[in-house]
């Protein structure tokens, strides 16, 4: 009796020391880096980072399976998994939803046998003798598109050796399905993503001034324009006729055959006392950007229309500088 109890307790000694023959180690991390996106843009913005794993055993550890979880938690910004977020650097206080995911369809999302509702990244390792395994662990991240209300600027998020790591799981022969509680090797990472000064125009309407009589003057018509700027972002909208004006004094052309020119004044405002709008820092239309698409009017007056009959046309470029 007393030589069985002796023997029991001197098994349960060698399967404790066999976990302690397992040395894992993690190579190659780097920054998650989205480089330079179009904070305006339609399209979701996607980045991924592998980085390397090597597990090895001593030649007298006894055990054939092991289970790593590679655990990812909280972004440092939004104290959060399921909804991380990175941070301005500088101001103005500014913050753009990213997401972490194991897979790339971006169906799961990583994180850590820590944070409950959410999962790690499981590999389970099987050992036929002593030569080192070794592996690699991809991130896939995401950034959703249209976060219209970030400003410009290098925004990021850090995960450091508290919440990027692995836990270990041994067993005598095959991997366990779940995960352990022996801290192995750690993995800080970075996740980073500068966000450019953008404009676009997002639409301009043609201005049509109709069929008139070549006795009427004071003839006069508008439309709009739309630009988009980037949020805290200045800008001005110059618009140039085709003749190069800088005060937006343009010449409207007749047929290949009509030498007549029809002399146009493009405005900010309605009517023959409304302000010039030209290319210059005297009579361009300033503003700051929000991320949504700002509308603008642009009149035209023609003081005459005493020319030979004929359909005359210009065109005239918007151009939006920041």
């Amino acid at each position: 009796m007393r030589l069985s109890q002796f023997l029991f307790l001197t098994g349960l000694s060698l399967s404790s020391e066999a976990s302690y023959g397992l040395a894992c180690s993690v190579s190659q991390v780097q920054a998650v880096n989205f480089g330079t996106v179009d904070p305006l843009s339609a399209t979701d913005v996607t980045a991924a980072m592998t980085f390397n794993y090597t597990c090895s055993r001593s030649v007298t550890d006894l055990l054939a399976g092991v289970t790593l979880c590679f655990n990812i938690g909280s972004s440092s910004v939004s104290g959060q998994v399921n909804s991380r977020k990175m941070s301005l650097s500088g101001a103005p206080a500014s913050f753009l939803d990213y997401q972490l995911y194991q897979d790339p369809g971006y169906n799961t999302v990583w994180g850590s046998q820590y944070q409950a509702g959410t999962t790690s990244s499981k590999v389970k390792l099987n050992f036929l003798g002593v030569i080192p395994v070794m592996g690699s662990q991809t991130i896939y991240a995401r950034i959703p598109a249209s976060q219209i209300s970030a400003a410009p600027g290098s925004y990021q998020d850090n995960y450091s050796s508290v919440n990027a790591s692995v836990t270990l799981n041994t067993g005598l022969v095959i991997p366990p399905v779940t995960c352990g509680t022996t801290a192995g090797p750690t993995f800080p990472f970075t996740v980073l993503v500068t966000l450019a000064k953008q404009c676009k125009v997002s639409y301009a309407n043609n201005i049509n001034l109709g069929t008139v009589d070549p006795t009427q003057a004071n003839i006069s018509a508008n439309n709009t324009i739309g630009v988009t700027c980037t949020n805290n972002t200045p800008y001005t909208i110059g618009l140039i006729p085709s003749n190069s004006n800088t005060s937006g004094s343009g010449m409207m052309n007749g047929s290949n055959w009509n030498s007549n020119q029809v002399p146009y004044q493009l405005r900010a405002e309605p009517g023959l006392s409304g302000s010039p709008w030209g290319n210059t820092k005297l009579n361009n239309i300033s503003g700051i950007g929000s991320g949504s698409t700002v509308t603008k009017t642009v009149y035209v007056t023609i003081p005459g229309a005493n020319y030979i009959p004929d359909t005359y046309a210009d065109t005239v470029t918007v151009n939006v500088s920041y």
